[in-house]
């Protein structure tokens, strides 16, 4: 399981990628960190409310608190601005989870009947996506909830000396 990550970075500037109600997805996020490296996050999942309250705003420094979700993809967790304070939503990102959740049960039904039809149109070269959907299915269902859990993230924000009330 992925462990909480501290860094204190300087956003440079980002991409959009998608925008949803709860929370929104950066391409490209370029930062800065304090010894001036400049390096990239390939996609960045931050919820709204991080969003509000300045955590990708450009040219400020800020410390993140994150977990990957793969080797391309991080979710911001909570962030403290230069102020000292550390702004987190817990509430909102056990939605995420469950979002995870039933993205993961719709995979697992569709993994075979999708493998059967693509294997049939492929002349069954398509029977390897069903391994990978059935993957895609596990990782979702389980590890990505368990990983965003509450309890979880209180005990990881904790290990950093982050009191969650």
């Amino acid at each position: 399981m992925p462990d909480l990550k501290r860094i204190e970075l300087t956003v440079k500037n980002y991409n959009v990628k998608n925008a949803a109600d709860i929370d929104t997805l950066y391409s490209q996020v370029r930062c800065e960190d304090s010894e001036g490296k400049t390096f990239y996050f390939k996609e960045v999942c931050m919820l709204d409310y991080l969003k509000r309250h300045g955590a990708i705003v450009t040219d400020k420094p800020r410390t993140w608190y994150y977990k990957h979700l793969n080797k391309k993809t991080i979710v911001l967790v909570a962030f403290q601005k230069s102020d000292g304070k550390v702004e987190y939503d817990l509430d909102h990102l056990r939605q995420i989870a469950k979002s995870s959740f039933l993205r993961g049960i719709v995979f697992a039904v569709a993994a075979i009947p999708a493998g059967l039809i693509i294997a049939t149109a492929t002349f069954g070269v398509g029977l390897l996506f069903t391994p990978v959907c059935l993957f895609y299915a596990y990782r979702s269902l389980f590890t990505i909830p368990r990983m965003l859990r509450r309890s979880t993230l209180v005990n990881d924000l904790a290990a950093h000396g982050v009191v969650v009330q």
